[in-house]
């Protein structure tokens, strides 16, 4: 009888944590109305879900599942975070449940994001893998593309794995993924039916968000370090993260151990660049390139864009000239001086160890046909009214 009731009680406790279902209140705490803002659920804040059943877990609005990705962001086989993708208007709070289903009752909804990290083979080959070092400076003809490449439908993006480690853009005519198709370099009849390119051309620049040190007169790369490695840390349906991340970066006069997150979430354009350090940094800096003397945009303190018309690549003859808007937003207290020097727009941002410093970056492609970037004041338009929806979203337990 005692072991009946022992497999009785512990079944119930089965039911029980795959049924779990918690009431969540998730709020917007911009002054402004907010399309596909990301909801991030932390696991280790809810106590009701253990981390066994984490994978099981599910998002409902009204009663309806919505589409949803679980990450496991250290590797340690368990899920870390819940996120999905809601509209808000101004401070406005929605009510969210999320509920422990079956794998079964999970539906599966399209993947709207993509990542790759691609090795050239000695025999010619391409080795898809989520995570490359290298000890030298000697990988940016080592990878297809040059580095990681991340994209959503609206904008792609990627980070050379080389010394200066800018990052690129890849614009798009039609709201699709593509680069699993062009590989970042589409062929004339992938063109011809209307496939994105490469709009860019960094040199050694900035381009749009990338991190570098500071030498009190201009940018420079990280070129003294240990080691150097890209990867790939989440690529699902709704966001993909990737990392940049340096060991023994010889900068004022210590080593530094530096990362940076970027993070894409489906529907977005714009990316969250996250920085965390071992040491204090006092000369950190980030912003965008001068596109062929075209106009910049400093009108606040940590907003800066630019606006251009150029040759995104060496062979004239047979690429046209591309147009296209840059930005970053660097919130306070990180936005420090802003500086214009060469074909660099920056913003000194101070690093305190221990501390996340994050910014944001975003572009547009004037080909687009599924937006209006006509215009330099159609840009900085845009990022004026784009920097005032960036606070996380708030999730109330």
């Amino acid at each position: 009888m005692k072991t009946r009731i022992l497999i009785a009680l512990l079944l119930s406790i089965a039911v029980v944590a795959q049924g779990a279902k918690l009431n969540l209140s998730a709020k917007n705490p911009n002054d402004t109305e907010l399309k596909n803002a990301a909801v991030v659920v932390r696991f280790d804040d809810l106590k009701k879900i253990s981390p066994a059943n984490r994978e099981k877990t599910a998002v409902y609005i009204d009663g309806k599942q919505i589409s949803s990705q679980l990450d496991d962001l250290n590797k340690d086989g368990i899920i870390d975070e819940l996120i999905f993708l809601l509209d808000f208007k101004a401070n406005e709070s929605r009510k969210v449940t999320i509920k422990s289903i079956s794998p079964k009752k999970r539906l599966k909804f399209p993947t709207e994001v993509y990542a790759d990290l691609i090795v050239k083979e000695k025999d010619g080959s391409h080795k898809f893998v989520t995570e490359v070092s290298s000890t030298q400076n000697n990988m940016y003809n080592a990878l297809y593309h040059h580095g990681v490449a991340f994209e959503s439908s609206l904008i792609g993006y990627r980070i050379y794995f080389d010394n200066k480690s800018t990052i690129d853009v890849y614009g798009k005519k039609k709201q699709q993924l593509e680069l699993a198709a062009t590989g970042w370099y589409p062929t004339d009849e992938q063109a011809t039916a209307g496939f994105g390119d490469d709009v860019l051309r960094v040199f050694g620049s900035v381009g749009v968000g990338t991190v570098k040190g500071w030498n009190g007169k201009k940018a420079t790369h990280i070129d003294k370090f240990d080691k150097r490695t890209q990867r790939i840390v989440a690529t699902g349906n709704l966001r993909t993260i990737v990392e940049s991340e340096v060991e023994g970066w010889e900068y004022e006069s210590k080593k530094i151990n530096m990362k940076v997150r970027y993070t894409l979430y489906a529907r977005h354009r714009d990316a969250i660049c996250e920085v965390t350090a071992s040491e204090d940094i006092n000369n950190l800096t980030t912003g965008v390139q001068t596109i062929a003397g075209g106009p910049t945009f400093t009108a606040s303190k940590g907003l800066m864009g630019s606006w251009g018309t150029d040759f995104p690549v060496t062979d004239t003859l047979k690429y046209g000239k591309q147009s296209c808007g840059l930005g970053v937003y660097v919130p306070v207290p990180f936005a420090g001086v802003q500086i214009s020097e060469g074909l660099n727009n920056l913003i000194l941002m101070p690093y305190k160890k221990g501390k996340i410093l994050r910014f944001y970056l975003t572009a547009a492609a004037q080909k687009e046909e599924y937006s209006s970037f006509d215009s330099a004041e159609q840009f900085f338009s845009y990022l004026e009214q784009w920097k005032k929806g960036l606070k996380p979203i708030e999730v109330n337990y």
